[in-house]
């Protein structure tokens, strides 16, 4: 039984080949919304800007007013003796 199982598996029942026909066209499925769009978009041509027209429409730059130079004081050990002798030491 077993080698009569066996035997038919490999002489093949049917001879026939199952091959995948492939085309070269694929069907394509056309948007029409897509294809409108994309007319009207390489149609479009913007209107020319007349010279001067932003004139209105930007603000003025105005840089802010330079800082001044920080004063140093130049007797500054006078000032912290000052310091010392106001505070009382924590010892």
């Amino acid at each position: 039984m077993y080698a009569l199982a066996t035997a038919s598996l490999r002489t093949p029942l049917a001879t026939a080949t199952f091959a995948r026909g492939f085309s070269s066209q694929a069907v394509q499925m056309k948007d029409v919304v897509q294809e409108l769009y994309l007319k009207n978009l390489k149609s479009y041509k913007p209107s020319p800007q007349a010279a001067g027209s932003e004139a209105g429409q930007v603000k003025d730059l105005k840089l802010p007013a330079a800082p001044e130079v920080p004063k140093i004081n130049e007797d500054i050990a006078a000032e912290l003796a000052a310091y010392d002798s106001e505070v009382p030491s924590q010892n």
